[in-house]
């Protein structure tokens, strides 16, 4: 069955021309801040001005999801967790990292109700633990979290939800703790408790990549070079003009108000959030510690065999 899966995917990227439809994709956009220099790119036409013809950033609901989508349609660029990539290139899809788009996991945080009687994550064993579908970089975040703490992950009910579905399952009892992304974060407030920090136990971490087809690579580097270069640019301005930045991405992101926006996005700029490309190695070492401790990877893991760094932008 997986050889079939995988024989479509790839059938779907030999069969990828300049006439397909100009997308990429990036999991949960409008929804998460990683969305914001991708809505730069939109709001300022830097893909035009760059001289490529992506128009528009397509969602889905996980890493693994992303790179199915894809490689399944679109221009083969994803920016995508670097779990899912990195387990879809041991099952064989065609695929490399040419860069990162995150250096740490500063917008990622467990949270209860500020009146939960939870206190840690010891608290919620037995009980049920809000996460994202398996593959996602939130859901090894989550194990990561839970044996950091020496908490098996069989020991609680891990409960997929989806962004908004996260906040809401708290609300309602659901679960008894949930992953809480920012700008929601800066939007509810004194309304949550945060219980767990992921950047508390991996303060360098790569936590989104950016991918291409091996195809995108070897038939179209020019526009491979320029797609990298856009994101460059659109980091610069987010981190130069984070104020301007909030209000160019407001009408994109989803169910927020500017300045909760510009309160995540100031949080996001201090904490050096985003990547303009680069791989950096303390970030790189914090996500094989990460994989290593959820299983995705073994000790000796050769991060260069998945890493084409020639279109990085200079």
């Amino acid at each position: 069955m997986m050889r079939r899966v995988l024989a479509v995917l790839c059938a779907a990227v030999l069969g990828y021309s300049s006439a397909a439809a100009a997308e990429i994709h990036l999991s949960h956009f409008g929804q998460v801040m990683v969305s914001v220099p991708w809505i730069i790119a939109l709001e300022q036409d830097l893909f035009r001005k760059n001289g490529v013809d992506v128009t528009d950033v397509i969602t889905s609901q996980g890493g693994g999801t992303t790179l199915r989508n894809m490689l399944a349609g679109g221009v083969p660029f994803a920016d995508a967790a670097i779990g899912a990539t990195v387990t879809g290139f041991a099952a064989g899809l065609p695929i490399r990292i040419v860069g990162t788009s995150t250096t740490n996991a500063a917008d990622n945080d467990w949270a209860v109700l500020a009146d939960s009687p939870v206190k840690s994550l010891r608290d919620v064993v037995g009980g049920k633990f809000g996460t994202t579908t398996p593959g996602g970089l939130t859901r090894v975040y989550g194990e990561m979290l839970l044996r950091h703490h020496g908490i098996d992950p069989a020991q609680v009910t891990q409960v997929p939800l989806g962004v908004g579905a996260a906040v809401a399952a708290l609300n309602s009892g659901a679960v008894d703790t949930a992953y809480m992304y920012e700008p929601l974060q800066s939007k509810y407030g004194s309304k949550y408790r945060v219980i767990a920090k992921v950047s508390d136990v991996l303060p360098h971490v790569v936590s989104n990549v950016l991918v291409a087809s091996q195809d995108l690579i070897e038939k179209e580097p020019d526009k491979l070079r320029a797609i990298m270069r856009v994101h460059k640019q659109a980091v610069d301005f987010v981190y130069a003009h984070p104020k301007e930045a909030a209000q160019q991405s407001l009408p994109r992101m989803v169910n927020i108000d500017l300045p909760s926006l510009e309160r995540a996005l100031d949080r996001m700029v201090e904490a050096k959030y985003y990547s303009d490309g680069n791989i950096d190695p303390e970030g790189l070492a914090g996500s094989r510690q990460l994989l290593i401790a959820t299983g995705e990877i073994k000790e000796g893991y050769d991060f260069e065999q998945i890493i084409d760094r020639r279109f990085i932008p200079k």
